[in-house]
């Protein structure tokens, strides 16, 4: 059969779409990929290919767009199935209710995806299959979950022919990878979260590749693209010291290209720095979230302190480590002072990057739950809030305007030395238009230095995916 996998920006490659594509080849059927923003005549695309299925993986901030790009579809390609996984399928299975979607499936999907095609194909029973979820009757069927892959090195490589045909992803030095699955931890804002509370007594849940299957799909890649760099894109990149110590024995001899991870403070020592710094660790990136260690272990469940987190700081600084930070503002009962302590945090670890969110409220997570019965955040209307701006609170918080105006500053505001009573005052101006000027020309040169691409790169990577939401939005009206 012949799969085509719709995505609608190039703003990052979804690994998890190339491993289910890596599954359906290896069962014998045919795949495809079309970003939506690079495609300008996506119906003579899809005419052209002639796709049996077309698959979504949607993510939880785009649902909105995944919905409405999968009516667009029914109503001109009525009979293509539609197949959708990913973190949001998973989350609200009954999201299949909206009757665009054919057949979804939660969790893993790679067992799951392969015998729902075979069985399209053969006109089989779906009725067995775990995972599956679909309406019979105007009945909504959700099927078991089936146990975890725990020996994730037996699937195969993902399909990175997928995106490679694209120009913007082929010439990316910078390359992603995930070493293994499953994280430890419960964050209360995190999508693993749930997905873990639902594979309770289905086998392992943190899971990594073998260090040679991790080098193998590095050498694989770097045979047919430019890699100069590797991002391990793993929640967290490992979780005790064997694996790490065989990763230092044979990475550099191997691939010898420096690379990324992201880390958690409470499994950073000084041992642990050394042996990445030698097998060529460049960066580091770690969830502070929030700088108010009250509301960071409280209403996040992050488990450390500020003297943790400032001492792993300069464990990385002495072993000349770059650090990369995820903030997060807007949470429930936050106040604009508890923001500007975790731009102040960063200053004082000595961070050089930083990624600053507004609280996105994922539904069945214990934050956005924490949010409802505060009465900051309506549950019936949660994916329309999605469609703000990025820079716009969802969650309900008092000077909501200076919250969106931090937001769009954080970046810039690490990097210097202003007074905190200048950058109150910055925060009161009504300045966003060049707020979101100097946001993206933040965005652009962290791009360069922390991802070691060129600055004509990183602006153009910038250029392609502006270029791609305004077509999409155009494309969208054109659909009403």
């Amino acid at each position: 059969m012949r799969i085509l996998f719709l995505q609608d920006t190039i703003d990052s490659e979804s690994i998890g779409v190339a491993y289910i594509s890596a599954v359906l080849r290896e069962a014998g059927h045919n795949t495809e990929l079309f970003i939506l923003s690079l495609e300008r005549d996506i119906d003579s695309k899809i005419r052209e290919y002639s796709p049996d299925i077309i698959a979504f993986s949607i993510v939880v901030t785009k649902q909105r767009f995944y919905e409405r790009l999968g009516g667009y579809i029914k109503s001109r390609f009525p009979d293509i199935k539609i197949v959708a996984g990913g973190p949001f399928i998973t989350l609200k299975p009954e999201f299949v209710n909206q009757g665009f979607i054919d057949f979804g499936i939660v969790g893993e999907g790679e067992e799951a995806i392969v015998e729902l095609v075979n069985s399209i194909e053969s006109k089989s029973s779906i009725d067995g299959i775990k995972n599956l979820v679909f309406k019979r009757d105007n009945e909504l069927i959700v099927n078991e979950l089936r146990p975890l892959v725990e020996d994730i090195d037996r699937l195969p490589l993902p399909d990175r022919g997928l995106y490679l045909k694209y120009k913007s992803f082929r010439n990316l030095t910078v390359k992603r990878f995930i070493s293994g699955r499953g994280c430890p931890y419960s964050c209360n804002f995190c999508f693993t979260r749930r997905f873990r509370d639902m594979y309770h007594n289905k086998g392992k849940y943190v899971r990594k590749h073998s260090v040679e299957r991790v080098c193998e799909e590095i050498e694989r890649l770097r045979s047919v693209s430019v890699v100069k760099t590797v991002h391990f894109s793993d929640d967290i990149f490992f979780t005790n010291k064997e694996w790490i110590t065989k990763f230092y024995d044979i990475y550099p001899k191997r691939i010898g290209i420096p690379f990324q991870c992201n880390l958690t403070a409470s499994i950073i020592d000084e041992d642990v720095v050394r042996l990445l710094k030698e097998a060529g660790l460049r960066g580091v990136g770690i969830g502070l979230e929030s700088g108010n260690e009250e509301i960071r272990n409280s209403v996040l469940n992050k488990r450390f302190s500020n003297d943790e987190v400032k001492r792993v700081a300069g464990l990385l600084h002495k072993y000349g480590i770059e650090i990369y930070t995820y903030n997060m503002i807007a949470l429930p009962k936050e106040s604009i002072d508890d923001a500007l302590m975790t731009l102040e945090l960063n200053r004082e670890m000595g961070v050089g990057i930083t990624q600053c969110n507004i609280a996105i409220p994922f539904e069945g997570l214990p934050l956005t739950d924490t949010a409802i019965d505060d009465g900051l955040l309506d549950s019936e209307g949660i994916a329309s809030e999605m469609d703000k701006r990025p820079e716009t609170p969802i969650i309900k918080v008092e000077h909501p305007e200076q919250f969106e105006r931090l937001f769009l500053l954080f970046p810039f505001l690490v990097k210097t030395r202003l007074k905190m009573r200048t950058i109150r005052w910055l925060l009161g101006m009504r300045l966003n238009f060049i707020y979101r000027i100097l946001h993206r020309i933040t965005y652009i040169w962290n791009m360069k230095r922390y991802y070691d691409i060129s600055l004509i790169s990183g602006f153009k990577i910038f250029l392609d995916i502006k270029k791609g939401e305004r077509y999409l939005k155009e494309f969208f009206k054109r659909c009403r």
